[in-house]
This record gives structure tokens, C-alpha cells and sequence, in this order.
């Protein structure tokens, strides 16, 4: 039997070594968990009359007041993109450009109060959509799910 060496990296994974059984079991299970999650949350953003990109932006606003480019890289998209999207949302009232106090010429992106009420419902929904769909699991899976999936999140945010 070889033993697995931790090198300092997470879970004890060496970046020379290859995925093993458990890696290709979480990815394929983080895999299909999103694809489900993104099913459902974007039913709930149309319902709301946003599209799932809009929304996920929405939520993004809730915490701070990123910069475009900063923007970009917390939803994975270029900047152009940004650009559109907070438009977009500028013009039904969710959001507004602020400028950067250290640097003028950047300008931030803000939610508007109707913005964090639309936010308030996305998450409400949201939550009443996934109650629903695993009324059937016990609470303490439910609470352990959520768990790993905080502790999953986190471990991917940290990724090189």
C-alpha cells in the first residue's frame, strides 16, 4: 500500500500526485449539485424577471461595492460583461455606479434600496425553493449539508 504525503497543500493532495477516488466522486458530485442549484436558482431569478447572471450580481452587491474589474472576477466574466449587466440593473433601479473615493475615475457598484429588497426576496425565494425540494432529508443532514458545503466553498475560494 503507498501512503499519501501532505506537502503542505489541503487535504492532503500533492499537486504530483493524481485525483483519486474521492476527488473524481466530489467533483462529480459538486458537478451535479450546480448544475441542480443553478436549475432552480435560476427559475427563482426569473420569477423575479432577472436572469440568473443578474442576480448572482445582486447578491454579489450585498456584502460590498466592488469595482468593474473586481466585479468581473467574482462572477468569472470580463469586464465588457460587467459593464452591460450593471447598466442593465442601473436602468430598472437595483443598482448605481459609485465613484471610488481614492480614485475617481473607477467607479463601484452599489445596490439601491430596491435593490437590496430584490436581493431580500431572491434569498427568501430561494430558501422556500430548497426547503421544498429536501423537505424529505432529515434536519441534521440538512445541517450537515450545509457544513460541507460552506467548508466545500471555502476550500475552492482558497484554490490556487
Amino acid at each position: 500500500m503507498v501512503e499519501s504525503v501532505n506537502h503542505g497543500l489541503p487535504g492532503g493532495y500533492d499537486q504530483g500526485m493524481r485525483p483519486g477516488t474521492e476527488d473524481h466522486d466530489l467533483a462529480r458530485t459538486l458537478a451535479v449539485l450546480h448544475r441542480q442549484v443553478a436549475l432552480r436558482y435560476g427559475a427563482v431569478a426569473r420569477e423575479a424577471g432577472l436572469t440568473l447572471q443578474q442576480a448572482e450580481t445582486l447578491c454579489r452587491l450585498e456584502r460590498s461595492t466592488p469595482s468593474f474589474g473586481e466585479l468581473a472576477r467574482l462572477l468569472g466574466c470580463d469586464k465588457t460583461n460587467v459593464t452591460g449587466l450593471i447598466d442593465r440593473l442601473e436602468r430598472r433601479g437595483l443598482v448605481r455606479r459609485d465613484p471610488d473615493p481614492a480614485d475617481r475615475r473607477v467607479s463601484r457598484a452599489a445596490l439601491t434600496d430596491e435593490g437590496r429588497a430584490t436581493v431580500r426576496r431572491l434569498s427568501e425565494r430561494f430558501a422556500d425553493v430548497v426547503a421544498e425540494h429536501c423537505a424529505t432529508l432529515p434536519a441534521s443532514d440538512r445541517r450537515s449539508l450545509a457544513r460541507l458545503g460552506a467548508a466545500a466553498a471555502r476550500a475552492l475560494e482558497e484554490a490556487p
